[in-house]
């Protein structure tokens, strides 16, 4: 989100320094002529460039307070906007010195650099030079005459020409807002509904403690399970399409495991010595095995079918006395398969201990002690089953259980087993979660019916639901829609300013030039022509360099973007491009044609007569 956010930002800088350097460029083009007349009355280079730079400062003395009181009442208004989309963060606008001074430098830094090569311009004139300067013919070599027919796009296609600078400036500004756009709609039409969902819950309705919602929350115990009475009032509001229970263990179990496998787990967060430490504590079976915790669930068919099977038939686990269970796999952010999360491959044997007594022993001398409360202080004891049961399962299928369906906490190995398995063995039967699909009829009726239940009637327990889910990505992309779409319309009004700035003031400069053509038989029609021709040349120009920037960027932005967002997943978008194309294309007819009536104002002798 950093590079994202960067990358935005430098667009908008970027945009910002083009503008500033074209108006710079275009003033001092405008005023050619009295800088040439400065010269002739000894007017040093250093002191026309000492002109212009405080020309620039005196409008950033009124242009800086004016856009960070822009500045601080806009970002006042989006970032609740923004904030409303976010889980545990508070909305707070900051009037920090700091933040007002360091964009009033960067912006007076980009000021004093934009204005640099202009003045470079001004004092590199000379007197003759001015006199006779339309645009984009200061100093040189001699010029190349061409006999060809003239034709009015040659003619708009040649003025183009005449500052290049000027021209790829505007043509580059204008593209930067195309390709923010494009960028902005790539980015939100690419969040994938179906994986963030995926994620955050498998069924349309999921029921349990509040408690096991929470992150950080106490473990899953005998107190936070779901009552059948519960159960049955949730039943009783009807439109349920399927449903199941998933039970959690809360009595004593342990799996055995090899030593190495051991370090491996626990020495991704803990130290060498750390590990040895606790492997000493753990109880050892004549083979060398290792006694450690191991997370249980039952879950009945319909939770079952939620599952993804990687490897094996989940299906034996719901035969009548079956001896079968599941092993469980972790999963990245972007649903790939760890498989070395776990030991127990399709087929093994796997021994689950049952405890039901404990005793606790001195590492050092042997000592026993009947319970936790005995043991001193200084004592360094150790745990191991005294009265238990050990009941030797077969592997049946390789699983990723989703998130919504999982403890929501790591640090055990986990297995499945049917539940009837599970409450048979284990002797318990807590319910974790009562998960459920609802008719499209009930729906909405059942939200309604949970939002009541669970905040007024039995506020112990909570929800999750796929409606709840789906909001809350709308809200995350229209969040993003909201700050790509501002900044697109921030880079694409100054870049269409820069446009309109570039055409006004080339009008300007060759109002002589365009008088002389209307003298010799130009009519007013085809001056129009000829000039919505240049805008067309300058709209085209950034549409296919807008066109040539998202092309050339897509085989990159695609992992790049992929690999950075988790419910991501990449669509090749052009349309933005399509959808600017004719707004550009009115632009480019509109502001010439408008400008050269604002020039038309004075008659044709009085145009000829202006130096």
């Amino acid at each position: 989100m950093v590079v994202i956010i960067l990358g935005m930002l430098a667009l908008v800088l970027l945009t910002g320094y083009l503008i500033i350097y074209n108006v710079f460029q275009i003033s001092v083009a405008g005023d050619i002529r009295f800088y040439g007349l400065l010269k002739t009355i000894g007017t040093t280079p250093r002191q026309l460039r000492r002109i212009i730079r405080t020309q620039a400062l005196l409008l950033s003395l009124a242009g800086i307070p004016l856009g960070l009181l822009a500045g601080w009442l806009l970002g006042g208004a989006l970032t609740p906007v923004i904030t409303a989309h976010l889980n545990g963060i508070t909305t707070l606008v900051s009037a920090d010195l700091l933040l007002f001074l360091g964009a009033a430098v960067f912006a007076l830094v980009t000021v004093l650099i934009s204005c640099r090569r202009p003045g470079r311009l001004a004092g590199k004139v000379s007197p003759v030079e001015a006199v006779r300067y339309t645009e984009g013919k200061i100093s040189g070599g001699k010029a190349k005459r061409k006999a060809k027919n003239a034709s009015l796009l040659s003619m708009a296609w040649a003025n183009l020409g005449r500052s290049r600078g000027k021209t790829i400036i505007t043509v580059i500004s204008l593209s930067l807002a195309v390709v923010l756009l494009s960028f902005t709609v790539t980015f939100t039409t690419g969040f994938d509904m179906d994986k963030y969902l995926s994620y955050f819950t498998a069924s349309d309705f999921i029921l349990a403690d509040a408690g096991q919602f929470q992150t950080g929350g106490e473990d899953f115990n005998e107190n936070m399970a779901v009552p059948q009475e519960v159960i049955e009032t949730v039943r009783a509001q009807g439109g349920i399409a399927g449903e199941g229970r998933i039970y959690g263990r809360t009595s004593p179990a342990q799996e055995f495991v090899t030593p190495e496998y051991f370090r491996q787990v626990y020495g991704e967060w803990m130290g060498p010595e750390q590990v040895e430490s606790l492997m000493a504590m753990q109880e050892r079976t004549e083979e060398g095995l290792l006694a450690d915790r191991v997370q249980l669930y039952g879950m009945e068919p319909f939770a079952l079918d939620h599952l993804t099977v990687l490897e094996g038939n989940l299906s034996l686990l719901n035969q009548p006395d079956s001896q079968y269970i599941a092993a469980v796999y972790s999963e990245d952010d972007y649903g790939n398969p760890l498989m070395d999360s776990h030991w127990a491959r399709l087929g093994d044997t796997v021994t689950i201990r049952y405890v039901e007594e404990y005793e606790y022993y001195d590492l050092a001398t042997g000592q026993i002690y009947p319970s936790l409360e005995e043991i001193p202080d200084n004592v360094n004891f150790g745990e191991r089953a005294k009265v238990y049961r050990d009941v030797e399962y077969t592997v049946a299928a390789l699983v990723t259980v989703p998130n919504p369906f999982s403890y929501r906490y790591y640090g055990a190995d986990e297995f499945i087993m049917g539940a009837d398995t599970f409450i048979r063995d284990t002797g318990t039967e807590n319910v974790m979660y009562y998960v459920f699909d609802t008719t499209p009829e009930g729906n909405a009726a059942m939200e309604s019916f949970l939002a009541d239940y669970t905040q007024n009637q039995n506020p112990q327990f909570d929800y999750e639901s796929k409606a709840a889910y789906q909001g809350q990505f709308e809200s995350t992309r229209n969040m993003f829609l909201l700050l790509g779409g501002a900044l697109s319309f921030i880079v694409g009004l100054v870049g269409v300013l820069n446009f309109f700035n570039a055409i006004l003031t080339g009008i300007t400069a060759r109002r002589r030039e365009l008088a002389v053509l209307e003298a010799i038989g130009m009519t007013v029609g085809q001056i129009k022509t000829m000039l919505a021709l240049e805008g067309l040349f300058y709209t085209l120009g950034a549409a296919l360099l807008a066109l040539a920037l998202v092309l050339a960027t897509a085989p990159f932005m695609g992992p790049a973007l992929n690999g950075l967002i988790w419910f991501f997943t990449y669509k090749f978008t052009i349309w933005p491009i399509g959808v600017i194309l004719p707004l550009f294309a009115i632009l480019g007819v509109t502001i010439p044609v408008l400008s050269c009536r604002a020039a038309r104002r004075r008659s044709v002798v009085d145009r000829l007569r202006q130096e």
